[in-house]
């Protein structure tokens, strides 16, 4: 059946010619912010903390959220799984099924796909599916924003030695640090709007160089090299610059905890890292092990498993993870897993990369947002076993939803020129 232009770009950006595409009909106030509250729960561990006595408020404000866009009614869904970006992300979920039987731990493995992944997914689909405006968007990255800033204040308050009574780490806190602080970066502000994006902007500085992640460290320095490229006109020097000048300005004004902290960075050669059975060089070396014996992965969170039969005379050691999200996700998922997730970062890259050229300046704005997050992530995931880590997936989210309210934009516009053709 033949499709015009126009009509074939809308289904494209999942917007169909559903009657919800009217402005009057974009909006859905309750399961909105019902999705952003439940976000708020899983991205801030807040069903971690003492006192709830088990009640799992998370499950129950995305059955809130569930049960509000289905009294709506209306076209919201169309097209959100056939998404370039969403296609790679359901293809993982479909090869984590796949490794469950031949798992090293297929319990556990059963467990963790659908007690935390598919929940994942269920959250990502309310995202997209609730964020139909440049407004909901923006309340989605700021929200992220929010999340990102209580987990470093419960960082500064418990400090991280006893960080982990919450269950909550550190390093884990700093990765979201630098995806929040490249989402803030991007993100146009007026007023009061600016005096709260710059003390968002040093709180999560200051969070990241006191978790003394070191990943972390590197992660948002070269986010801060890559806004200053983009912002400089691309100027490659420009950016080395700026980049050279922050390193230098944190190394000498910092407290000594992070003075000591880069001076390992600096002294690497030395570094456990390096040189110890437990560091992150010998741990890599055990995952390619891994890969090779297993091609087909492992099942989904079983790398830990994995490498600790592969070490010889543990002596009480504890079992590894990967400290490296593509290197776990290959062991855990296969080789077709890995590419499978390197095709969904690169995606997301795309589509944000294209926002930043959009004519809407907010959407604009918000692309680069997305651009420095995402390459945030992807430094900092480097160094960490964060795969599956929820705050990539809603990055996605925000990076499929921008995508689809652009075309929307678009191709709306492209309306109004033809019209305006014809009528002349």
């Amino acid at each position: 059946m033949f499709m015009d232009p126009v009509a074939r770009a809308r289904t494209r950006a999942g917007l169909g010619h559903k009657p919800w595409m009217a402005e009057s009909a974009i909006r859905t106030p309750v399961a909105s912010w019902l999705t952003l509250a439940s976000m708020f729960v899983y991205l801030a561990k807040v069903g971690n903390l003492p006192g709830l006595g088990g009640f799992d408020i998370g499950k129950v404000l995305v059955g809130m959220a569930v049960l509000a866009l289905l009294f709506e009614g209306g076209g919201w869904k169309e097209g959100v799984f056939g998404h370039p970006v969403m296609r790679p992300y359901m293809a993982l979920f479909a090869v984590a099924l796949l490794t469950i039987p031949d798992a090293v731990w297929p319990g556990g493995a059963a467990r963790y796909v659908f007690g935390n992944f598919l929940k994942d997914i269920v959250l990502v689909v309310l995202l997209i599916v609730t964020t139909r405006t440049v407004g909901d968007l923006r309340r989605v990255l700021w929200t992220v924003i929010a999340n990102t800033l209580v987990l470093d204040l419960v960082l500064l308050h418990y400090g991280i030695h006893h960080i982990t009574t919450i269950h909550l780490g550190k390093n884990g806190i700093a990765m979201t640090s630098v995806i929040a602080f490249g989402l803030l970066l991007g993100l146009p502000s007026r007023g009061i709007g600016s005096v709260f994006r710059w003390a968002a902007a040093i709180v999560l500085i200051y969070a990241i160089f006191m978790s003394v992640s070191r990943g972390s460290y590197i992660g948002v320095s070269l986010v801060l090299g890559l806004f200053a490229y983009f912002r400089y006109g691309n100027k490659a020097t420009l950016a080395v610059l700026s980049l050279v000048l922050f390193v230098v300005g944190i190394y000498v004004f910092g407290p000594p905890l992070v003075h000591r902290t880069m001076n390992t960075l600096i002294h690497i050669n030395n570094d456990y890292n390096l040189t110890a059975r437990t560091g992150r060089l010998a741990i890599w070396k055990r995952g390619l092990r891994i890969i090779a014996a297993h091609p087909l992965g492992v099942g989904m969170r079983n790398f830990p498993i994995a490498e600790g039969h592969l070490v010889e005379n543990v002596l009480g050691e504890r079992w590894m993870d990967a400290h490296n999200a593509l290197l776990e996700v290959t062991a855990e998922l296969g080789i077709v897993g890995g590419i499978i997730f390197l095709t969904l970062l690169k995606r997301a890259m795309q589509a944000a990369s294209r926002l930043k050229r959009a004519v809407n300046p907010e959407l604009a704005a918000i692309g680069l947002s997305l651009v420095l997050a995402l390459f945030g992530y992807f430094i900092t995931a480097s160094f960490l076993s964060k795969a599956y880590a929820v705050i990539l997936y809603i990055l996605v989210a925000a990076i499929v939803s921008a995508d689809r309210i652009n075309s929307y934009s678009t191709t709306r516009t492209g309306d109004v020129i033809s019209r305006q053709s014809t009528q002349a």
